[in-house]
């Protein structure tokens, strides 16, 4: 007789504030009948982009492609040249960059007119560091974990910012590396509150089911960064992009398994998966 699996969803899983924003923002212009485009992904989530596909929203590589569409700014934000681009071209624009990233945006851009130095932890291929960089002429000196020490003028004024997704640990890492060689270091803590009370709250939910299956895009660093806080609390954590990914041998030794996701995992895909679980297992 097949033993069953109940499969419980984190109940403070789901979008954060940023991603629901603009998820909303699309579905209401093209409920409208507005013709939408986005440049890139809008979010890290195949599957949620892949629906919003299938509501109207098209995808472009450049803006020269908009055709009369309106742009969507996707949450990681853009370079301020893609905003003059768009003036020069007479593409109208929806602005769904994440409110935390806009915040990172204005705060380089007024160190920049200062002449500061600016340091911003992240990864340099990061979609939002791309556009941190777009708003100080790519000046940015870009730091990751366990990387380099960086070349710097000890004795300029320097901003020290985050890619809103990164690990907390990295971040103080660097403040406290850079404390040492600095004379005049302002540290501007941007990383996502969202994504700070997430790790308390999943380390919390890990603990207290026998296995975890953690959902979320393979991209998305929020999802890497919030399944390794998962795992790190229970080993029996397993990592899918969606149900078909799923391993039965995983649970074989568990009567109930959590399911959560990341800030980008919407809550359809956390049900979707429970339903797998639950069916399989009756």
């Amino acid at each position: 007789m097949r033993y069953k699996v109940k499969a419980i969803i984190d109940p403070l899983a789901g979008f954060c504030g940023g991603v629901q924003r603009a998820i909303e923002l699309v579905e209401k212009a093209l409920g409208n009948g507005e013709e939408l485009a986005v440049k890139g992904e809008l979010i890290h989530n195949r599957l949620e982009v892949q629906r919003l596909y299938t509501l109207g929203l098209e995808s472009i590589q450049d803006l020269e492609d908009a055709n009369g569409r309106s742009i969507l700014v996707r949450t990681h934000g853009e370079e301020v040249d893609f905003f003059q681009k768009a003036k020069e071209l007479d593409v109208n624009w929806l602005d769904a960059t994440c409110p935390k990233v806009m915040r990172s945006q204005k705060v380089i851009q007024k160190a920049y007119s200062e002449g500061k130095q600016i340091i911003i932890v992240g990864q340099l291929n990061h979609p939002e560091v791309i556009a941190l960089q777009g708003h100080c002429n790519n000046d940015a000196i870009v730091v990751d974990k366990d990387g380099a020490f960086p070349s710097l003028d000890v004795d300029q004024q320097t901003l020290l910012i985050a890619q809103t997704t990164v690990a907390p640990e990295t971040f103080l890492q660097w403040q406290e590396r850079l404390h040492d060689h600095l004379q005049n270091l302002e540290v501007f803590d941007s990383r996502c509150s969202f994504v700070n009370r997430r790790q308390n709250e999943l380390s919390n939910f890990a603990a207290e089911h026998p296995g975890v299956i953690f959902v979320g895009g393979r991209h998305s660093s929020n999802t890497r960064l919030l399944f390794n806080i998962c795992r790190q609390i229970n080993p029996s954590t397993f990592f899918v992009e969606d149900e078909t990914e799923l391993d039965w041998e995983w649970l074989s030794n568990f009567n109930e398994v959590g399911i959560s996701g990341s800030a980008s995992t919407p809550m359809w895909l956390l049900k979707r998966v429970a339903q797998a679980v639950t069916t399989h297992f009756e």
